[in-house]
């Protein structure tokens, strides 16, 4: 007997949410997500998002909160080592 469990989730943000502008470290314009979007999109913690940032792993921009750029957070996923230490 096999049993197969479907779930589906949506996840609601509230209030700015992203904003594209220039990464100074990427050289292009980017996404930037607020930190709490970016870990619910990446299946992070907050923390980890702070810890990417602090390790200069991650590029970010300070506005009314802090944004991550999006590029740089999808290039380091792709490579596990950074995200399996977390």
């Amino acid at each position: 007997m096999e049993i197969i469990f479907e779930t589906e989730e949506v996840l609601l943000f509230r209030g700015r949410r992203s904003f594209a502008d220039f990464c100074g470290e990427c050289n292009a314009t980017a996404t930037m997500l607020p930190v709490d979007a970016a870990a619910a999109l990446f299946g992070l913690s907050e923390r980890a998002i702070f810890r990417l940032i602090e390790t200069t792993a991650i590029h970010f921009v300070e506005a009314e909160k802090v944004f991550v750029c999006l590029n740089s957070l999808a290039s380091i996923s792709k490579s596990s080592a950074y995200t399996d230490e977390l």
